[in-house]
């Protein structure tokens, strides 16, 4: 992968940008569409429900004007209600029939109606006085209703008006066709004041940009918002159909304009995200750098190590992983420090016993020549304890003469011990006893060379008079190491020397004592500090010396095999 030749920081610095912008990313977009969702679904009840709002204020002014027109028409076409007989009333009883006349259009005369009016052929008209019938004829509905001689409603700009003329009505002109009285050929107008209509159509046209037309049944077109806008097919349309006279409202919405909050709430959460990824970069870089100086403290620490500088110390003071991680580096420092310690004095213990070997190294050659020429002149003399004497001197010679630091078998050294034990026989008579106790298997296990002849000889030279006592040597092992315990029944020893007993005789010291801290030497010239050697005494008693150490078997390891 292309990562694989990225440095750890930048591929850290990757995966915290990736981790930090996924997340976000993916709520910008699921805020992005749950909010358009929510605005655009209001902003389309908001149009729907203006529709629905304009759809019912149009229901009810035509309903309420067709309702009107009926009641009016059909008292005024029943000649036992209304008879005048002179157009411009003279009589009380023409006073009577048009002041009833007149009470009846008022009742019919809502909040809303601005006006209702009874026109003659002949130009007269009953109804309130503020009414200008001759601007009137000047519109196109009138017009219309004279051509057509039907019933005709319109929305136009009234103007006939003495006082207070409306901004739009609604206009209804119903020709009333008898063929009595002074009625006969009229028309009835009754005109309805939609200035509040024609707010909230304004108020969306405003807000929204929309553009509404209104078509009668007939689709002629009864109003359109003036714009200079064309219809497009993407345009956002509603449409709605009145009850009453199946007009036909159109709300018309550009589509930009439509999905115009959409764009306002995108560009904000583009802005939040390009926000919070310079945030995420910036926090990234941090992050990442804080955590890589951390791995390239840890890295230049072990640099150093490896040029030999174990001085070397990392600070760290959290207790994540890499905090963890130094401390553990610092503890492995250390044990490697403590380890090239071990060497080297193991080394010097080394160069120390082969010094000394070559100090006191004798030729073995003229030994072990004039022992056998001594040995061979007793034979001739017949004198066979001195020479049976010199033959085990010369095997034990063997071992002491060897100077080479290396493992044996513990059979070797059992062997070895036979001949001392003879020789300490000669010298003292029967007066000891000693006792093995040992598995057969433990015979393969290895020891350092020399190791019990000198233990032996402590017990002879300190521990025995005469030579006199019991002495008991314990083999056994564990799971992972080999222990010996080598008792005495002696006269043991005070604490002041039992705790001097491994330690290096100085100058001044009396004949014996190096014996046994060689030993302690021979074990930690093998297995460096994973020994034990410990001794534990009883004045009138006895004394014990045990050694545990780890277990190594012939043929594991370079050793002296046993013949």
């Amino acid at each position: 992968m292309f990562t694989n030749h990225l440095s750890t920081q930048k591929k850290l610095f990757i995966m915290f940008l990736i981790v930090a912008l996924l997340p976000l990313l993916t709520l910008g977009m699921i805020a992005y569409e749950q909010s358009s969702k929510v605005v655009n679904g209001k902003l389309s009840n908001y149009n729907h429900f203006a529709g629905e709002k304009i759809k019912t204020q149009l229901d009810q002014t035509l309903g309420d004007m067709y309702y009107g027109a009926s009641t009016i028409k059909q008292y005024v076409s029943d000649s036992t209600s209304i008879n005048l007989k002179h157009q411009v009333p003279q009589t009380y009883s023409d006073f009577k029939i048009v002041n009833n006349l007149e009470r009846l259009m008022q009742a019919h005369k809502k909040s809303n109606i601005r006006g209702i009016y009874l026109i003659t052929s002949s130009g007269y008209y009953y109804g309130d006085y503020d009414f200008k019938l001759d601007q009137f004829k000047k519109l196109a509905i009138w017009k219309k209703a004279i051509v057509s001689g039907d019933t005709e409603i319109g929305i136009y700009t009234p103007t006939h008006y003495k006082n207070n003329n409306p901004h739009k009505v609604i206009g209804l002109i119903v020709p009333l066709k008898f063929s009595y009285g002074v009625l006969n050929n009229s028309y009835l107008l009754i005109e309805t004041d939609v200035d509040d209509l024609f707010n909230l159509m304004k108020l969306l046209e405003n807000d929204l940009h929309s553009r509404i037309a209104i078509h009668s049944e007939t689709g002629e077109l009864l109003y359109k918002t003036k714009s200079s806008e064309k219809d497009r097919k993407d345009d956002i349309v509603w449409t709605q159909d009145t009850r009453t006279n199946n007009w036909d409202i159109e709300i018309r919405i550009p589509r930009d304009e439509f999905f115009q909050s959409s764009r306002v709430i995108f560009k904000i959460i583009t802005i939040g995200v390009w926000i919070a990824f310079i945030l995420a970069l910036i926090l990234s870089y941090l992050f990442s750098n804080q955590f890589t100086n951390r791995i390239l403290k840890l890295k230049f620490a072990i640099d150093e190590v490896s040029k030999g500088i174990f001085d070397t110390k990392i600070v760290e003071q959290t207790k994540d992983e890499i905090g963890r991680l130094s401390t553990h580096f610092n503890r492995m420092v250390d044990k490697i420090k403590q380890l090239m310690e071990e060497v080297k004095e193991k080394e010097a213990t080394k160069r120390e016993a082969e010094m000394k070997a070559v100090h006191y190294q004798i030729n073995p050659h003229l030994l072990f020549n004039t022992l056998n020429t001594i040995q061979w002149k007793a034979r001739i003399d017949g004198n066979e304890e001195i020479g049976k004497m010199l033959f085990h001197l010369t095997k034990v010679l063997e071992g002491n003469l060897n100077f080479t630091i290396e493992l044996v078998p513990i059979k070797e050294e059992l062997e070895s011990i036979q001949h001392y034990f003879i020789i300490q026989e000669q010298r003292y008579g029967p007066n000891f006893t000693f006792q093995l106790e040992m598995e057969d298997r433990l015979q393969n296990g290895l020891i350092p060379r020399m190791t019990l002849q000198p233990m032996l000889e402590n017990i002879f030279f300190h521990a025995f008079e005469d030579g006199k006592g019991e002495i008991v040597l314990e083999m056994k092992e564990t799971d992972q190491y080999f222990q010996m315990n080598l008792t005495d029944n002696g006269k043991g020893m005070p604490v002041e020397k039992l705790q001097a007993l491994f330690r290096r005789p100085d100058g001044k010291a009396r004949r014996g004592g190096i014996g046994l801290h060689n030993v302690k030497q021979k074990f930690y010239i093998h297995f460096g500090k994973e020994f034990l050697i410990q001794a534990d005494s009883v004045l009138g008693k006895g004394s014990t010396i045990s050694i545990s150490w780890p277990k190594r078997w012939v043929g594991e390891h370079d050793c002296k095999k046993a013949n």
